[in-house]
């Protein structure tokens, strides 16, 4: 199969019109905010998802991400909101600003995205030091489910989306987990309309369980405040599809 092989991390219009379908969470975030208090620090910001509708609603905003091609693309979609922040280049393992922030947030599985338990707890540790005393810090992510890390090895579909170069395409995906390292590496299949063969995407997630969050938000000095399994505060449980931490600094 000669597929071209691409970095989704670099094509921003791309991920934008695929990710066409999560707008389940923005609500919700945005009154969290609105209840914690802004400025506000997201990290993992990616292509302004968030950060739109966060200024939309006259708060102030600051977003980090490690995509050139993303952040210029969210400067962009947020021109508008100049006033309020913007997204900047910067690693959510050492975060360098020189201010602290009422709130901090990781959108939706964007934790994924550090390989290893020591990341993560650069992460908070970070976070930590750029929280206002009192200040807010919640995230949330997927639950690793094993039928889905161990699942057979074919294709399996993922959802169909209209194409920002034109035409319908359907994304199918495959997986491997490693057990030892718990990242999962995927690959992307983008069939698209009148192409004899598929785009690929290739990209690793660290697959984070509840006991290694909770032992390092506490081993960081954090208080957790709220663990929910979904967007209707419903409580986590091992059947769920989320988990959602709202942590403070005390």
């Amino acid at each position: 199969m000669k597929s071209n092989i691409r970095n989704i991390y670099s094509d921003p219009a791309v991920y934008d019109a695929a990710h066409w379908w999560k707008t389940n969470d923005i609500e919700f975030v945005c009154d969290l905010i609105s209840k914690y208090g802004d400025p506000v620090l997201e990290l993992g910001a990616g292509t302004g998802r968030l950060a739109k509708p966060i200024m939309e609603k006259g708060l102030s905003h600051h977003g980090l991400d490690t995509s050139v091609e993303y952040v210029a693309w969210a400067k962009n979609k947020l021109k508008a909101f100049a006033n309020l922040g913007t997204i900047d280049i910067g690693d959510m393992r050492n975060i360098k600003l020189d201010q602290t922030f009422q709130t901090c947030f990781i959108g939706f599985n964007s934790i994924f995205h550090l390989m290893t338990n020591d990341d993560i707890e650069s992460c908070f540790n970070s976070v930590y030091d750029h929280l206002a005393d009192g200040g807010h810090f919640f995230f949330d992510m997927f639950l690793p489910d094993p039928s889905f890390l161990h699942r057979e090895n074919i294709q399996h579909h993922v959802l169909d989306f209209d194409h920002p170069e034109g035409g319908k395409c359907t994304i199918k995906e495959t997986n491997d987990y490693d057990e030892v390292t718990q990242v999962n590496a995927i690959t992307w299949y983008f069939y698209r309309e009148n192409r004899a063969e598929p785009d690929m995407y290739n990209f690793d997630m660290h697959m984070i369980y509840p006991d290694t969050i909770f032992r390092l938000l506490s081993e960081t000095g954090f208080t957790i405040k709220h663990v929910w399994g979904d967007y209707d505060k419903s409580a986590m449980d091992e059947d769920g599809r989320l988990q959602f931490y709202v942590c403070q600094k005390l």
